[in-house]
């Protein structure tokens, strides 16, 4: 189950981007895994993963925006959940730093 939600994650990471609702499906499949217990190999693949999509925070921004407002279109995800907030990444509003699993957002750091 973990390596199929790791492949999902990979779509939204590292894949073309082709709805906003095959977005999400990746994005829940990332809250997944933050619950999940993975062994040392498949936590090292999603920080890989997840270095990727910040690498690529404006192009999904800009994906996001042809469907609405991209820094407010998940405003309900708290900050530790930082892949939904890619919009603030991309703008500079929020910092991730995977190695550490932290966010930085509105002078208060989290981790995750």
């Amino acid at each position: 189950m973990v390596q199929n939600e790791i492949n999902n994650y990979e779509d939204a990471a590292t894949g073309e981007l082709l709805s906003i609702a095959e977005l999400q499906f990746s994005l829940v499949s990332r809250d997944t895994l933050q619950q999940s217990t993975l062994n040392p190999q498949e936590l090292e693949r999603v920080v890989e993963l997840d270095r990727a999509f910040i690498e690529r925070a404006q192009e999904v921004s800009d994906f996001i925006a042809t469907y609405g407002d991209a820094d407010g279109i998940f405003f309900e995800k708290p900050p530790q959940r930082w892949w939904w907030h890619i919009a603030r990444i991309a703008s500079g509003h929020m910092s991730v730093d995977p190695s550490a699993r932290t966010v930085a957002y509105q002078g208060k750091t989290y981790e995750y």
